[in-house]
């Protein structure tokens, strides 16, 4: 029958996006938990069915590809294909990054993030004229590799979600960000799908918040937000013990921080903390 490809239909098929990006990357190293952006996306007014595409041999989907945006700006998504398929990548690629570019939805600037070790996609979106913009590095341990314990002179309490504005406040009163900043950082962390936030607090009052992610196929932990008060920096070591604690209590296996949230030597010697991957962003400017 061949290769056939269809638009987005309705609903079911952020599902079916969501259930293949998991398949096609939980054997990629340090790969993260989905994002709710194609959710949010489907409800904006810059949404459009071509910005979604799926690939069928037959009745099986074998790949996709999508992006989300706002204003000019897009974030593209890679070809995802299952092995064998990488024929059709340049098909996909054209039907999402060619509605993309016309007049008819006009994205001037796009980007995307990958693993370090992500090199078939790197070298792809460079092909493409993607230049690598930044690396941030991210270091992390096996849960089991370590005995953490701590002596906490604070309390703490776990919760869902993440709690923006009270992370929003610590950074804020750190003088870190500024209100355009501030604003930019909420919509992004709107759309991490956060799975907890530990809260610490001293004499009743709040001096750090960290977000956390675990994707539930694979156990792979991140820290996505970190937020302490300046003066209360001495309690990060014992923070960061109670953390891996609560996080390997909801089941993951492995833990990553943004390597510029511990620049402590001795905290990462301590804690047996490495490099693991770093993230890799990549920029393309019409």
């Amino acid at each position: 029958m061949g290769i056939t490809y269809r638009y987005y239909r309705d609903e079911n098929d952020l599902a079916l996006q969501y259930d293949f990006w998991k398949r096609i990357t939980s054997d990629l190293p340090y790969a993260w938990k989905p994002t709710l952006a194609p959710k949010f996306f489907q409800g904006q007014k810059e949404f459009h069915p071509k910005a979604r595409c799926f690939a069928y041999d037959g009745d099986e989907i074998v790949g996709y590809m999508s992006f989300s945006g706002k204003g000019d700006f897009v974030s593209l998504g890679y070809p995802w294909v299952l092995p064998g398929y990488e024929a059709i990548q340049d098909e996909l690629f054209q039907r999402v990054y060619g509605f993309a570019v016309s007049d008819e939805y006009g994205g001037k600037i796009f980007a995307q993030r990958f693993r370090h070790q992500w090199e078939d996609q790197i070298l792809y979106f460079e092909t493409k004229g993607f230049e690598i913009t930044n690396e941030s590095e991210l270091i992390g341990v096996s849960l089991s590799d370590t005995t953490v314990s701590h002596e906490a002179e604070f309390t703490w309490k776990v919760s869902s979600g993440f709690a923006f504005e009270e992370w929003a406040s610590i950074v804020m009163a750190n003088g870190e960000v500024n209100e355009v900043q501030l604003k930019m950082m909420e919509e992004y962390y709107t759309s991490v799908n956060f799975d907890f936030t530990v809260t610490f607090m001293r004499e009743g009052e709040i001096f750090g918040i960290i977000g956390v992610t675990i994707r539930e196929d694979t156990k792979f932990s991140e820290v996505v937000s970190f937020g302490i008060l300046h003066d209360s920096e001495v309690h990060k070591e014992d923070m960061l013990c109670v953390l891996m604690k609560e996080a390997e209590l909801r089941g993951a296996e492995m833990i990553s921080f943004h390597g510029a949230d511990i620049p402590e030597e001795h905290i990462r010697k301590k804690l047996k903390l490495r490099e693991l991957t770093k993230d890799v962003m990549m920029v393309m400017e019409m």
